[in-house]
Formats: structure tokens, C-alpha cells, sequence
């Protein structure tokens, strides 16, 4: 829950910092979508192989031009998965018979930037790639039946993103709906796990704060 209030606090403060940008009108904008997040590789095979229906992401950006904007972006992606009773090797060479129920939390901070090549005409739809480079909390816990397992951490964190931008008004291609995919990667190589890689899906809505 710690973990859960910092994503909330760090989306807030995301918030209010805009006033800072107040003479700086439709620059700086918000965005607020949901994410789906599947598991890769590692965190697939060894810790949680569901897809994770339980994210948010939000991002304050900056237009430096109409065709590149930089940001923050924060929010957080909850995994989790409980598997059936099977027999299990503690590490004090024990045989445990037990359900196991394994969760994972990543809240990240990334810096970001956006590039669309269309930003700077009007267009029914404006195609974007980002990239963004930062650090992530993740919080790990696995139950072996009644018995908890449980750390907290910080992680490098990379992410790549490619989608399109619908705009609500054609002469305005700066707010709309926004759909895009991602690959994002964490230096995450504790609890038996080499590093967090993910793909996602994500749609939001972009609007301008003034």
C-alpha cells in the first residue's frame, strides 16, 4: 500500500506542478490512460506468467516543438498470480506442500520524450514513438502458504512506445484519444528473477492545461 501511495502522490504532484506552466498556454498537457501489462522471459517463467488488468499511467509533458514534446511519466502496474498446491524446496532444504501466490508492484518514474512526425500539420490521426529512461519501485512478496516472502526495491527502468493520437478537434492535434503499445524493461535481478521484462497496451485520453 506504501508503494500504491507513492504512484498517487507522484501523479498529483505531476498535477499541480503544472501551475508553474501557466504562462506557457496548450505546451504543457496531461495525460491519463489505463495499461494493460503482459510478463516476459524471466518474469514469465519464473515469477508470473497472467497478463496484469490493473495499471495506470500518467505522464505532464512540455511541447518543445510542435513535433517534440519531453515529460514525466509515472504510474503503476500490478501483477499477481496464485498457483495450485505442489510440493516445494525451502531454502533450508525443507519440502513444504503449500499454494503459492506470488505479487509484483512496479511504480515508475521515467523521464520521456515523444516524437510525432505529423505534429506539425493538422490530421485525423498523428502517429508517435517514445522512449524514456528512469527508475521503478517494485515491491515483491510471495506467500508459500501461510508463510510471506517480501522486499522492496529500486530498479533502472527503460521503455519504448509506438501509437496514434486521435485528435477531438482536427485544428488542435495536440489533445485527443491516445492508443499505443510499449516495451519496458527493469534491471530487477533479485528473488530468483532476471530482470522485469513487459509489453503493454495502453489508451487514455491527452488535454491541454492552461
Amino acid at each position: 500500500m506504501k508503494i500504491y501511495a507513492v504512484a498517487l502522490s507522484v501523479l498529483a504532484t505531476m498535477l499541480f506542478t503544472t501551475e508553474s506552466f501557466s504562462q506557457a498556454p496548450n505546451k504543457v498537457q496531461f495525460q491519463l490512460g489505463y495499461n494493460i501489462s503482459a510478463p516476459l522471459n524471466s518474469f514469465k517463467n519464473d515469477y508470473i506468467s497472467n497478463t496484469s488488468f490493473n495499471g495506470v499511467t500518467g505522464q505532464l509533458t512540455y511541447a518543445i516543438s510542435p513535433a517534440f514534446s519531453l515529460g514525466l511519466q509515472s504510474g503503476y502496474q500490478d501483477y499477481y498470480q496464485k498457483y495450485g498446491r505442489a510440493i516445494y524446496h525451502t531454502q533450508g532444504n525443507e519440502v513444504v506442500s503449500a499454494v503459492i501466490s506470488n505479487s509484483m508492484l512496479v511504480v515508475p518514474l521515467l523521464v520521456n520524450g515523444t516524437y510525432s512526425p505529423m505534429g506539425k500539420k493538422p490530421a485525423i490521426i498523428q502517429p508517435y514513438v517514445s522512449a524514456g529512461a528512469g527508475v521503478s519501485m517494485v515491491s515483491y512478496k510471495q506467500y508459500l502458504g501461510e508463510f510471506p516472502t517480501s522486499s522492496n526495491s529500486a530498479a533502472f527502468t527503460a521503455s519504448a512506445g509506438a501509437g496514434i493520437l486521435v485528435p477531438f478537434n482536427r485544428n488542435n492535434s495536440n489533445t485527443g484519444f491516445k492508443l499505443g503499445a510499449s516495451y519496458n524493461y527493469a534491471a530487477y535481478n533479485k528473488n530468483g528473477l532476471s530482470n522485469l521484462n513487459t509489453i503493454g497496451a495502453n489508451a487514455g485520453v491527452v488535454f491541454n492545461l492552461k
